[in-house]
Parts: C-alpha cells; structure tokens; sequence
C-alpha cells in the first residue's frame, strides 16, 4: 500500500506557505509574493525543507525577517535549525494553529489567488487522477480542509481521498498508526519530502518489525544534504518517474 506527504510530493505549496508563514508571524495580510522583498522569500524558501510540523514556519520566517539582508540564500544545516526551534516560547500546537487559522482567512477571503498559489506535482499527480483502484491515502502535516479542497480543485475526486492530517496537533506518528489500525496492510511505502519525518516515522514503527518502508521525494522541498542523510539511512530517493513505476504495482491503471 502506498501512502503520500501532501505538500512537497503532490503539490507545490512553496509559494503558498510563504505568504502564509509572513502572516502567521507578523500579523500582516499580504496576497502576493511581490509584496514581500525578494531576498526574503528567497531566504525562506530555500530553508523550507527544513520545516516540520508546519506551524514551524513561524519560526522559520521569524529568523529570515532578522536575517535575510545580509543572508539571502543561506540555507541552514540541521543543527542550526534545531537550535532555532528550539529556543521557541510557544508550542508546535499553537503555530500551527496560528497557520491554520491564517490559511483560513485567506480562503475565505481570495479564494482564486490561494488556489493560484499551488500547481501539483507532474506527471505523478495525473496518473494518480488515473487509477481508479483503491484510496489514495495522504498523510500530512496541512490542515484537511484545505487537502480536500486542493484534491477537488485539481480533479482528484473526494471519494478517493483519505486525508490523515495534522488538525488539532496530530502528528503523523500518530496518524500512521489509525491508518495501521484501519488496514492493516503492512508494509506501507510512505512517499515524503521530509527527512526528519521519514526519521521519526521509521524509529517509532520499524522497531519490531517493518511496517513502514520510507522514500524520500526528489522533487519536494528538500536538497542535497536531505538526499545524503536518506540514502545512509538506507531509505530510497526516488524521482517521480519511479513513484509512477510502485503505482504500476500497487494501483494499476486498467
């Protein structure tokens, strides 16, 4: 059974949770990435990859607002970022709620120009439209409502969605183990852009047996070093020519 990441393997969200993360931290509503400086955005979206959970962001733009006139284009390692979140007052929970409830507002408010700020990922995401044996079962960090709206917008119908997100503070560890619950189809092939949470997911279910077999997506918010530690980690790097190749196996398409 195949399981995604949403936001870095299904969709491109970058520009997206840029605006939103620039909100969420300064309270200020802006509508267009030419509203920001460019050296922030770029400062932003290179270090992107890092973020995980999503409400992480704030942080994140938090430090490129300090930074990004004399850093643009740094990309930080895992060890500076850690320390960066690390020294937060707040919890996970509430930035991400902060996050959830700025994406709300942004819906309800210009609704075309949020849809406007995603493209999905191709060729994978047509050939998911496709075949139309099974669920397509997402696991991540972005809030349902607007998984689902995304998933119709770009014709992949309702009834094929399965969204375990992060609403109220679930994390994907916990959400793995309701989607375990629920099918009990061992081993999982779980398709992420994340590193740090193939990591977690992979300490917290593999330690008895293989339940979950972790894959880094090439494509997605991730880089070099995230490439380097997944293949020492003995996970799969795949390109999204080889995802297509696991759903010829697991959702052939008739």
């Amino acid at each position: 059974m195949m399981i995604f990441d949403f936001d870095g393997v299904l969709i491109n969200s970058l520009d997206e949770v840029t605006l939103v993360a620039y909100s969420a931290a300064t309270g200020k509503s802006v509508a267009s990435l030419t509203d920001l400086p460019a050296a922030l955005v770029d400062l932003f979206q290179h270090n992107r990859c890092h973020v995980q959970p999503i409400g992480d962001a704030v942080l994140l733009m938090n430090w490129c607002l300090r930074h990004y006139r004399q850093a643009s284009g740094d990309i930080l390692n895992f060890e500076e970022y850690e320390i960066l979140i690390s020294a937060a007052n707040d919890s996970p929970t509430e930035r991400s709620h902060r996050i959830y409830e700025t994406r709300k507002r942004f819906i309800e408010n210009d609704p075309a120009g949020w849809r406007a700020l995603h493209q999905p990922y191709q060729p994978l995401w047509d050939e998911l439209i496709r075949r139309s044996d099974g669920p397509v079962v997402i696991l991540t960090h972005k809030n349902r409502d607007a998984t689902l709206i995304l998933c119709r917008d770009f014709g992949l119908s309702h009834r094929r969605i399965d969204v375990y997100s992060g609403d109220g503070g679930i994390s994907k560890i916990e959400n793995m183990l309701q989607i375990n619950n629920r099918y009990g189809a061992e081993p999982y092939y779980y398709i992420d852009d994340s590193f740090k949470n193939l990591k977690e997911l992979d300490a917290a279910l593999n330690r008895q047996q293989k339940r979950i077999i972790p894959m880094l997506a090439s494509w997605g918010y991730t880089g070099p070093e995230a490439q380097r530690l997944a293949r020492e980690s003995g996970y799969a790097v795949l390109k999204q020519t080889d995802a297509i190749l696991l759903l010829d196996k697991f959702m052939p398409f008739y």
